[in-house]
């Protein structure tokens, strides 16, 4: 009975953290991040700002957090094993983008205000760089993966595959295509794969 009450304390505790993060997460996106508080998010979350500290901590780690919700919004645990054990380069690229792909069409809001805030808020600027750490990380990875199958062009190593492949999916280049040319995502996911493999692929 104790081990019941026990899982049913964290699966509650579980809930009221997923909560606190999407009222954060709305509240950042449409009112900015500088200027939501920790009451604000409180209120929109119908919790005890203490509660907010003693489930997600600070509003830095708040923040920090959130870049653990675009990961699991973006499948990337579903998706980056896919990759990482591919023995086909096109699919290596294809799901690197797509990893991508799904974190601009669901969480790109929150990317951008978190980015938005990034120049004036230290807090906001460690999830930032928390995130492209991990998408150069995951860019890296695909390097090496098109680097132990041999598919890589003579004369292109396994870290410049990596850095040319976080530079053209980076959410810098989805917003830029989407917002400036007017692309859809499917036409942008179309020419990031199509020109990786260009500059990348062995013929």
């Amino acid at each position: 009975m104790a081990a019941y009450r026990s899982a049913r304390r964290q699966r509650q505790a579980e809930e009221t953290r997923q909560e606190i993060l999407q009222a954060a997460r709305r509240l950042f996106v449409s009112r900015g991040y500088a200027a939501t508080t920790m009451a604000d998010i409180a209120e929109e979350a119908e919790v005890a700002v203490q509660t907010i500290y003693a489930s997600c901590g600070s509003k830095r780690e708040l923040a920090l957090a959130l870049t653990d919700l675009i990961d699991v919004e973006a499948g990337v645990a579903e998706l980056a094993p896919q990759l990482r054990s591919s023995g086909d380069p096109s699919e290596v690229l294809r799901l690197g983008v797509t990893i991508s792909r799904r974190i601009h069409a669901r969480c790109g809001d929150l990317v951008e205000a978190l980015m938005s805030a990034a120049a004036v808020e230290p807090e906001a600027a460690a999830a930032v760089n928390e995130g492209m750490a991990r998408h150069r990380t995951g860019a890296a990875i695909s390097g090496r993966v098109l680097a132990k199958l041999g598919a890589l062009r003579q004369g292109v190593s396994a870290e410049t595959a990596g850095a040319t492949i976080a530079v053209l999916t980076s959410q810098g280049t989805w917003s830029q295509l989407r917002r400036d040319h007017g692309w859809s995502l499917d036409r942008c996911q179309r020419w990031m794969e199509e020109s990786l493999a260009r500059l990348l692929l062995s013929d």
